[in-house]
């Protein structure tokens, strides 16, 4: 081990309260990150002394399965600025560590349209696009304009646009080819001005009028999700665990016809299917197995009531996937990235 270790990192740090499924593994080395000289500081120290890296913001997306070796990151750059700003739109630029959720609520309160779906999505805005967070119609790629990283391989600063970022459904570039390599520093979204409804999924439409107000689709979605997923500072969750299977229309089609009341969503010329629905009509809503179960409110959600370590809750997740391709012939597929062994 060469040079002395550079303040602020940690050794042998436990990693509750850095996760939301608040597993009890450790973590090599930890670091929270609160400035670019403090990333560079840390990651050449790592650099010379041979340590991987890894990094996450509010833990809110990941099932931590066994102790971290090297240097994990936790990402705290604070900050948000008006770029530009135009009759019909606004272009902010976001700091990783910022509180999604604190940032959505800040855009509604400018009266700056796009995030008002994304409301209470716990996490960090530099984990939003590496998982394009969505929900109630609306990807964050819809309002990313560009992303900012600090490129490890060359400590350089560099911006990525949308298409640089290959954004899938629940997917990026970030969790693949890039994994390990960039770290997003800032986030820059295009805002509208002008009102830019959705809602035409997850019951918006049902409970809000045509020509409602942002402030509204943002107070409904929070009722929505507050009502349907534990808050994690009470029950130990990582939000959806599965994410919702797309399917060709023949195997829709097929579907419906032995199950009338599926719930699906088009998704270009496929479509979306519900993974609560699916997890729920195969019987596990609700169910508890040692320390972990499925919430009772919504099938989608996996919770942690007890158990220190991950065995349990993956043992669950492999069982629900079993039964649901058993009954329905469809695959899941966990939404929350696995560590180590993927890139936050």
């Amino acid at each position: 081990m060469t040079a002395a270790l550079p303040h602020p990192l940690t050794p042998d740090v436990e990693l509750t309260d850095y996760n939301t499924l608040r597993f009890a593994y450790r973590a090599q080395y930890l670091c929270e990150v609160e400035t670019l000289h403090q990333l560079h500081e840390i990651l050449e120290w790592g650099k010379q002394n041979a340590l991987t890296w890894r990094i996450f913001g509010g833990g809110s997306n990941l099932v931590i399965c066994q102790d971290l070796p090297g240097i994990t990151l936790i990402n705290r750059l604070k900050g948000r600025v008006v770029l530009r700003e135009h009759d019909d739109f606004v272009d902010i630029e976001v700091c990783g560590g910022e509180n999604w959720h604190e940032l959505v609520a800040w855009t509604v309160a400018q009266g700056w349209w796009g995030l008002e779906n994304l409301a209470l999505i716990p996490g960090s805005v530099g984990a939003a696009p590496v998982q394009n967070i969505g929900a109630y119609g609306v990807e964050v790629k819809d309002c990313i304009l560009a992303v900012e990283v600090l490129d490890t391989h060359t400590m350089q600063l560099c911006h990525l646009s949308p298409t640089d970022c290959d954004f899938g459904y629940r997917e990026s570039a970030f969790k693949h080819q890039w994994a390990g390599r960039y770290i997003i520093v800032k986030v820059c979204f295009r805002l509208s001005k002008l009102p830019r409804r959705v809602l035409n999924y997850g019951g918006l439409n049902q409970r809000l009028a045509e020509n409602c107000s942002q402030q509204e689709i943002f107070d409904t979605v929070c009722q929505i999700r507050s009502a349907k997923l534990p808050n994690p500072n009470e029950l130990a969750n990582v939000g959806s665990y599965f994410k919702n299977p797309i399917v060709a229309d023949h195997v829709y089609r097929e579907l419906l016809n032995r199950y009338p009341d599926l719930v699906a969503f088009p998704y270009g010329q496929d479509w979306k299917l519900a993974a609560g629905w699916l997890n729920e009509k195969a019987g596990w809503k609700g169910k508890r197995v040692g320390g972990v179960g499925v919430y009772s409110e919504q099938a989608l959600v996996l919770v942690n009531y007890q158990d220190r370590h991950a065995a349990g809750l993956l043992s669950l997740q492999q069982q629900i996937e079993q039964s649901v391709l058993a009954q329905f012939g469809v695959q899941l597929e966990r939404e929350p990235i696995l560590l180590p062994g993927e890139a936050e």
